[in-house]
């Protein structure tokens, strides 16, 4: 999957106006979109936005295609220059992965920015209560926004501790990135760095660098010799890991013990171990039901 946030320009009205014309896009929010009105307003406001790099009204693109639109701004609400965030994807795109890529790059974009990154979402809406706990947010009290109670969510910096990053040298960048890069942005993370002999991913505190070193003497990963066996990482709900797992064919990626699927970890661990085309394993642990 290939993803895409950039500034709303004057060309977006028609295909916005056809994403969000979907009513269930609108159900929690105080403007109803499905009205051209309504995204035309929405467009001219994003043109006339000036502030820094990265923020104002954002158009999603999956794949070079409109798939839904965001934003990034001065918190009208809260004090001191806080940003606000806020996003939607087309139906079609729910369960994808990429809302939580969207969601992740925006508040990576706002903590560097600001530090603190903050969301109102409808009491009522459940749904996008627990998608945005899943990504980073926190719960931290009660509103009322255009006379709906609401939720305010706040996002803050990871602790600076644990590991810092990972490093691991293969021989073949290019099929390497590709692999690492597609699984990584799936399980939310974002593209960190680039270098001519290497790309690093990142979450939170952390990041994952793969890199055709110079000084490398080996031409392949061997995961049964010391060093590194695998990557173990945080993979979301059990749909998540299962999804996941099934389209990873398609992106380098075999399914390891696939006769013990999805426990070979134990009874009671719920995970999909992955191994790609240079020997890298790498294990996606449900973390939530």
């Amino acid at each position: 999957m290939t993803h895409l946030l950039r500034p709303v320009e004057e060309r977006d009205v028609g295909a916005l106006t056809d994403v969000l014309a979907d009513p269930e896009l609108s159900r929690f929010l105080a403007r109803d979109f499905t009205d051209p009105d309504r995204v035309r307003e929405l467009v001219d406001g994003g043109l006339r936005h000036d502030g820094p790099p990265g923020t104002g009204v954002l158009v999603v693109e999956k794949d070079g295609e409109v798939a839904g639109v965001a934003h990034l701004r001065v918190s009208r609400q809260l004090p001191g220059g806080v940003l606000e965030t806020g996003w939607c994807v087309a139906r079609e795109h729910w369960g994808t992965g990429l809302a939580a890529e969207v969601a992740t790059a925006l508040i990576d974009t706002g903590l560097e920015l600001r530090g603190a990154v903050f969301a109102l979402v409808d009491e009522a809406n459940t749904r996008a209560r627990r998608f945005a706990a899943g990504v980073g947010f926190f719960d931290i009290g009660g509103d009322v926004h255009h006379g709906t109670p609401h939720r305010v969510l706040l996002a803050l910096p990871a602790a600076q501790e644990g590991v810092h990053h990972v490093e691991l040298w293969v021989a073949d960048l290019p099929a390497a990135a590709a692999s690492f890069g597609w699984l990584f942005t799936r399980l939310g993370w974002r593209e960190y760095q680039r270098w001519d002999r290497g790309v690093s991913w990142r979450k939170g505190g952390g990041y994952v660098v793969v890199e055709d070193s110079a000084a490398r003497t080996g031409d392949r990963h061997d995961r049964t010799a010391p060093g590194i066996n695998h990557l173990a990482l945080h993979a979301g709900t059990r749909a998540d890991v299962d999804r996941i797992a099934a389209a990873a064919p398609g992106h380098g990626w075999r399914l390891m013990f696939a006769d013990r699927h999805p426990h070979a970890g134990g009874p009671d661990h719920y995970a999909a171990y992955l191994e790609n085309a240079d020997g890298f394993e790498v294990e996606l642990v449900a973390t939530r039901t």
